[in-house]
């Protein structure tokens, strides 16, 4: 069984980093504008330039690679600011816990893009685990509080184009590293990364005036926050890489599958000891229903992996 601790540290990790995320969004957005909060991207991508030039360092024939594969690469590297300024703008308006599950439909999404331009075919069983996924988001998206609207829209238009953006980013750079080096393709994405958070700032007024309000008024916080995000998110990665070397790679994946709980925890041991970090409804009537929600999303990415 030490193989799933090792694996259950990533979701762990992971969830850390979407309370982290919550507690910038909620702390340095302009909260009198909406989708105010996309110029934390921007500290993302200069840590990404910090990334692809260590990469750089310790791997100096990152160019010897084809020029469409650096193409592809930095492609990927776009659709990662994509998604991440959608799910930034999802935190404005929704709670943590009501996002993060979103994610566990990047592997369905990953699907169906293969079925429909790799020509794979989906088997029963994952049309099923799709289905109880895509049912249990449909559960987490509607609005249980009295007096409120059924269903909450703009979140679920955000979060749908988000995971479809980290499916093809998936598929991008599964497709060109089969053929290469791993951190090679890593510094292109990086550096992809980076360039789009560049060009942004150059180019965007509305990204650039938010990102330096963010920097007058927490820039070294959100900085260090940041620093530390990242480095939990490439130690969960590496923690799944070793997982992956000790158990059956379906049992990682199920495991994984579990960052929408802990995410649950962690905000509901926010909530009652450090509210200045995070906030979750805690009324019966809201609450219950996620829960039931993430539970049945773990279901179903069980018949989805197993």
């Amino acid at each position: 069984m030490q193989w799933f601790f090792i694996a259950l540290g990533a979701p762990f990790l992971w969830a850390l980093v979407n309370v982290a995320d919550n507690y910038l969004v909620s702390k340095f957005s302009r909260k009198e504008e909406e989708r105010s909060s996309g110029g934390l991207v921007l500290f993302s991508s200069l840590i990404g330039i910090f990334i692809a030039f260590l990469i750089w360092i310790f791997v100096p024939d990152v160019f010897n690679i084809p020029t469409f594969d650096k193409l592809l690469l930095c492609v990927s590297g776009v659709l990662t600011i994509v998604w991440i300024i959608l799910y930034l703008f999802s935190l404005e308006i929704e709670e943590t816990s009501a996002v993060v599950p979103w994610f566990l439909s990047v592997p369905v999404f990953g699907y169906i893009l293969g079925y429909f331009f790799l020509g794979e075919t989906l088997s029963f069983q994952q049309l099923v685990g799709s289905g109880i996924i895509f049912f249990g988001i449909l559960l987490i998206s509607f609005n249980f509080e009295p007096g409120k609207k059924n269903f909450k829209g703009k979140h679920i238009f955000y979060m749908i184009f988000a995971c479809i953006a980290i499916a093809i980013s998936g598929v991008i750079f599964k497709y060109v590293t089969v053929g290469n080096n791993f951190w090679i393709s890593s510094f292109w994405e990086y550096f992809g990364l980076g360039m789009s958070g560049l060009l942004i700032f150059l180019f965007i007024p509305h990204y650039r005036e938010s990102f330096m309000h963010m920097n007058r008024t927490g820039g070294n916080t959100i900085l260090i926050v940041n620093i530390v995000s990242e480095l939990m998110s490439i130690i969960g990665n590496l923690l799944t890489n070793f997982a992956l070397l000790l158990a059956p790679v379906t049992m990682v994946y199920l495991v994984g599958s579990f960052q929408p709980a802990i995410v649950l925890f962690l905000t509901l041991f926010a909530t009652k000891f450090f509210p200045n970090i995070a906030k979750e409804n805690l009324t019966r009537q809201v609450l219950l229903p996620k829960i039931i929600a993430i539970v049945i999303m773990i279901v179903g990415s069980a018949i989805l992996f197993l």
